[in-house]
């Protein structure tokens, strides 16, 4: 019986800081990575760098065109996904989906343990514990998310909101500290405020509205040597006893953040954005972000 391959699949757009080190990451680890690089709905065209032309750099990531947009992000996530999967030579049952975004990252030692338990064959799903930094790369909140998807059937798809068609499946979560580091907050602020406008638009809860205030109004001004106010003041706004802004993220028993004091994954690393003690700052976000 053949060892089931890794089809990595990204989509990233405005995001030079971070695209190299995360390609980087995806041709190391799996067997076929598939990009789509495209403004995914037209508000996002205020985002044009040089991504498209940094994935032109790697001519083993397969760079595959798409001239469309759609109304909102999730709706675009699943048609993209889907896209990249109908053009897989690897996407057969068996098989294995890895959905990379350009912000999570893994140590090897999450590597090894994800390739052990595809090989073994008695799951379906793979959940990764996560460290969701915060400000910087010293703090962090806990969540958990699905990251890789076995292949049952040619019929498998993505529904947005990037949900995978066979979520009955028998799941394994990595559970350990150092399973996935996921940077979303240490993005552009701009881009991140882009993103939530489009995602998930009338939520009250997790994105939308509720979401671009909590960027505005508390991260951007949140004091790391004063925790204790800012997260009464993010009690008043959200309900949520953590510095957050959705329930799915957690905080230490005090509600504040945890601390990380150990190494980054190599191409992290490697990248020097581990040098960065605030990146608020280093995007300049106390200035507007989108007008």
């Amino acid at each position: 019986m053949k060892e089931p391959k890794l089809i990595g699949l990204m989509t990233a757009w405005g995001q030079e800081k971070w695209i190299r080190p995360a390609i980087k990451q995806a041709l190391g680890y799996c067997d076929e990575v598939m990009t789509v690089s495209i403004p995914i709905t037209l508000e996002f065209k205020e985002l044009e760098d040089n991504t498209y032309n940094i994935f032109k750099e790697y001519p083993d990531v397969r760079l595959l065109d798409i001239q469309k947009t759609w109304p909102t992000i999730n709706e675009a996530g699943a048609n993209i996904l889907n896209y990249m999967l109908q053009n897989s030579k690897l996407f057969l049952p068996g098989n294995w989906v890895w959905k990379l975004d350009v912000d999570e990252f893994y140590p090897e030692s999450t590597y090894e343990e994800i390739k052990s338990i595809v090989k073994e064959g008695k799951y379906d799903i793979i959940r990764m514990a996560e460290k969701y930094f915060f400000i910087n790369m010293q703090h962090y909140l806990k969540a958990e998310r699905t990251r890789l998807m076995r292949v049952e059937s040619m019929k498998d798809k993505f529904y947005p909101t990037s949900y995978w068609s066979r979520r009955d499946g028998k799941i394994h979560k990595i559970s350990r500290e150092t399973g996935m580091f996921h940077y979303s907050l240490l993005q552009n602020p701009k881009a991140i405020r882009l993103m939530w406008s489009v995602e998930y638009p009338g939520s009250k809860l997790r994105g939308g509205p509720h979401a671009i205030r909590w960027l505005d109004e508390i991260y951007a001004k949140y004091d790391l040597e004063n925790e204790d106010y800012w997260n009464k003041k993010n009690f008043e706004m959200s309900g949520l006893k953590t510095p957050g802004w959705a329930a799915e993220f957690t905080a230490d028993e005090d509600g504040r953040l945890f601390r990380y004091g150990g190494k980054h994954p190599k191409f992290v690393e490697e990248a020097g954005l581990t040098k960065i003690g605030d990146f608020r700052k280093f995007y300049n976000m106390k200035k507007p972000v989108l007008r």
